[in-house]
């Protein structure tokens, strides 16, 4: 699930936000996984598109994080509202 949240924010052009989350997954996690194919490919375009410092960066925001702020953040719920929020839709 937090996976799948950190791609939908890369997908609505939220690439920092993106790599908070593959961040904050490897966290709830409990360790990196860069065998996971998914992931492995919103690493490869979120630094492409941030560059390695900005990634890095953002990435270990979300590798700090705390389980309980963890599991908040990566809840795709929040990040739907967030879109909704920046991006109302017509009435």
């Amino acid at each position: 699930m937090a996976v799948n949240a950190a791609a939908l924010a890369e997908a609505h052009g939220r690439h920092h936000e993106s790599a908070v989350l593959l961040g904050a997954a490897s966290r709830l996690r409990g360790a990196h996984d860069r065998t996971d194919r998914q992931v492995r490919e919103l690493t490869r375009r979120g630094r492409a598109t941030l560059g390695e410092e900005a990634f890095a960066a953002a990435y270990e925001k979300g590798w700090e994080l705390d389980g309980k702020t963890a599991v908040t953040e990566v809840d795709p719920a929040r990040l739907r509202r967030e879109l909704r929020t920046a991006h109302p839709g017509p009435e």
